[in-house]
């Protein structure tokens, strides 16, 4: 009957089968890349704990105030991927070569524009209820991280391009080779090695922004080199602006930038929250988040291997390939994350002591914190693999302003705000807002799925996609 519905009962099949393989190919490796590059932040995370609860909680805490600027860039740089496929479909040599020179530049000047609001931390947090030691111990952590977004950025725009042409040894290149300086940054800069002192939290955030300096780097040389990306001359005349496609980066990725960074300001603004019971419930609540965005990639990878394949197949107007894409991601987003559950709810435990000390003053206190988080984030898997999915299908297709408000209301309304009636208002405590995360996160994954079946059942009826 669905077949039926998306026009999909000729060589279904066969049709079915090749789309499969053809998602999976691609989202393996862009899997495996995503979770080197959450690697990045891990490793520093691991650092953190190493050096005790009160740097696990001060960075921590720096982290998650300058992750939603981050992940508001990720959001809107993503759509490099989906407009360099679509260009690669319709077979427009002269667009894809802008796309990336214009992502580029979009990159570095919103690289220094985020880094003043990510300043500007030091002195908002303790105005936002945070521990005024915990602030002052992170500040220069804050501030170095600030001037690194432009290479955090620029790192981006070089995963998301050479992703869209099917080729995500690339990425996974760049971030094997980022995580590499990263671990061994860390060790060197926090910890001191022969003439080089013990820097602390400061020299994990050093080392963070030499790895995407070298990631960026390495994988920009591949780009200029290597075919198929040297064909189409990506570094030509860099300097010069295409107005039309800057607009376009900014109309469709934009709003895209604020559903990402909705998702991930609801858990900044938790952790915020979380921060007025106590170091320890913000060191769980460290643990926790990392440990979810450590699941959440391999969902991501199967949104942004969909995005890709359905973007390029909008731009040759192949709508049985689109249904079919949309249909088979959301079916093995729902599987995985189901796996992702399972395993989270077997092994919290030993998860958990990754992350701290066994000599740790606070050990038992994270812990006890740390065990019903990880458990609802179990729950959650499932719905927050499933809204990335969708949102990432109808972002292949350009469909972006509509998911954006949908995030923000669910991620805000139902998410924050009922995390903060029960953390606050009922009673519940600190598991209150963790509740409230997986309320936001289900809403959204409901109303996008149904946008999205809306989309695949009008372009069925019109027998054309329509690219906003």
């Amino acid at each position: 009957m669905t077949l039926r519905i998306f026009g999909l009962a000729e060589n279904a099949n066969n049709s079915w089968k090749l789309n499969f393989y053809s998602l999976v190919k691609l989202s393996i490796p862009l899997g495996i890349a995503q979770l080197i590059s959450i690697g990045i932040i891990t490793s520093d995370i691991w650092v953190m704990g190493r050096l005790g609860s009160l740097d696990l909680a001060a960075g921590g805490l720096a982290i998650r105030y300058y992750q939603p600027f981050y992940f508001f860039a990720l959001g809107m740089l993503v759509v490099i991927s989906s407009l360099t496929s679509q260009a690669l479909g319709a077979d427009d040599i002269k667009t894809t070569r802008r796309v990336f020179r214009q992502g580029i530049l979009v990159a570095i000047i919103f690289g220094f524009m985020l880094a003043l609001p990510v300043i500007s931390g030091v002195w908002l947090l303790p105005k936002l209820g945070q521990d005024q030691e915990l602030v002052s111990h992170a500040s220069s952590f804050l501030i170095i991280s600030a001037f690194s977004l432009p290479l955090m950025f620029l790192f981006l725009v070089m995963r998301f391009f050479s992703a869209a042409y099917s080729k995500p040894h690339v990425q996974l290149i760049g971030a094997l080779i980022a995580l590499l300086f990263n671990i061994i940054g860390n060790e060197i800069l926090t910890f001191g090695f022969l003439w080089i002192p013990s820097l602390g939290l400061n020299g994990i955030a050093i080392s963070t922004a030499v790895c995407f300096l070298m990631g960026t780097i390495s994988m920009g040389l591949i780009i200029g080199l290597k075919s198929p990306f040297k064909d189409i001359q990506p570094f030509r005349r860099l300097w010069v602006m295409d107005w039309k496609i800057t607009k376009k980066i900014l109309k469709v990725g934009s709003p895209n930038g604020v559903m990402v960074m909705s998702e991930t300001g609801m858990f900044a603004v938790a952790s915020i929250m979380m921060g007025v019971f106590g170091t320890a419930a913000l060191a769980a609540t460290a643990i926790s988040t990392q440990l979810a965005g450590i699941c959440f990639m391999i969902p991501l990878s199967i949104a942004q291997a969909s995005s890709i394949l359905i973007g390029r197949a909008a731009g040759s107007q192949d709508t049985k390939k689109v249904a079919s894409l949309s249909i088979i991601s959301i079916a093995l987003g729902i599987g995985v994350t189901s796996l992702m559950s399972f395993l989270i709810f077997i092994f919290h435990m030993p998860l958990i002591d990754i992350f701290l000390r066994r000599d740790d003053p606070l050990h038992e206190t994270v812990t006890n914190f740390a065990i019903p988080f990880l458990l609802i984030t179990a729950i959650f898997q499932i719905v927050d693999g499933l809204q990335a999915i969708t949102a990432a299908i109808l972002r292949g297709i350009n469909d972006t302003a509509i998911p954006a408000l949908i995030g923000f209301i669910c991620f805000w309304g139902g998410g924050l705000f009922v995390g903060y009636l029960l953390a606050f208002r009922a009673g519940v405590g600190p598991n209150g807002i963790w509740w409230g995360l997986a309320c936001g996160l289900t809403l959204a994954s409901l109303i996008l799925t149904m946008r999205c079946f809306w989309f695949l059942s009008k372009m069925n009826t019109n027998n054309r996609v329509e690219l906003g």
